[in-house]
C-alpha cells in the first residue's frame, strides 16, 4: 500500500510545507477510493489554531468524505465523476463499481480491502 511505502499526506498547508501541529488521521488508518484503486494512506490533518475542519481540508484537495463525523474514508472527486458517467451510460450499480475497484486494488482476493461502509 502507499502507507507501507512511507507516503504521508499533509493537509491544510501549502504543498511542501510541514505543519507544526499535525493531527494523525484516526489511528493512521485512512482509505482513499480513486479511479485506479482503493488506497490505504497515512494522513495528517492540520491542527493549527487557524485550521479548517477536517471535512473542509479533505474537500480542499478534492476528496469527498464518506461520513460527516470523523471520516475514515474518502472518495476522490475523479472517482465520483467516473461512477456518475458509468451509472448513466452503462447502468453500473454502486456494488458492481466497488467490486471492480476492489479487483483493481487486489485481484487475488487475498488482502481484504479496508473500506468503512458503516454510515
Amino acid at each position: 500500500s502507499l502507507k507501507t511505502l512511507g507516503l504521508c499526506i499533509q493537509l491544510g498547508h501549502t504543498t511542501g510545507l510541514k505543519c507544526p501541529n499535525p493531527c494523525r488521521a484516526f489511528n493512521d488508518d485512512f482509505i482513499v477510493v480513486d479511479t485506479h484503486s482503493i488506497h490505504e494512506v497515512s494522513l495528517d490533518f492540520c491542527n493549527c489554531a487557524t485550521a479548517q475542519s477536517h471535512i473542509q481540508q479533505l474537500l480542499q484537495i478534492s476528496w469527498f468524505p464518506l461520513t460527516t463525523s470523523d471520516p475514515k474514508t474518502a472518495a476522490t472527486f475523479r472517482v465520483l465523476e467516473h461512477y456518475h458517467l458509468l451509472s448513466f451510460e452503462s447502468k453500473v450499480s454502486a456494488f458492481e463499481f466497488y467490486n471492480a475497484l476492489s479487483r483493481m486494488s487486489d485481484n487475488t482476493g487475498l488482502l481484504p480491502i479496508k473500506v468503512n461502509l458503516n454510515f
